[in-house]
């Protein structure tokens, strides 16, 4: 069955494989300007220059964005949002 759906459309089945499992999960950029979040109901001030850990395999699986996420689903809506160390796999250069 995953050799069928590989063979249907090898670009789509690349795409889920690193949504699900990236080769890149996370990665750390320092802010460019003072930002203020809200973490747990509390608001927190950064100051430019602080560093940032974003984790790419957490985003990925996020239920709100992907339905079902846990599965593997090359024929999946959005995939093309799926992010990468890159940004998305759609995102213009």
């Amino acid at each position: 069955k995953m050799v069928a759906k590989y063979k249907e459309d090898p670009e789509k089945y690349i795409k889920e494989t690193c949504r699900l499992d990236p080769p890149v999960t996370s990665a750390t950029a320092s802010l460019k300007e003072h930002t203020t979040v809200t973490l747990a109901g509390k608001e927190c001030s950064l100051p430019a220059g602080v560093l940032n850990q974003y984790v790419l395999s957490m985003a990925n699986r996020d239920p709100s964005f992907f339905t079902e996420p846990e599965v593997f689903m090359p024929d999946r809506e959005h995939l093309n949002k799926a992010l990468t160390w890159n940004g998305a796999f759609g995102a213009e250069d």
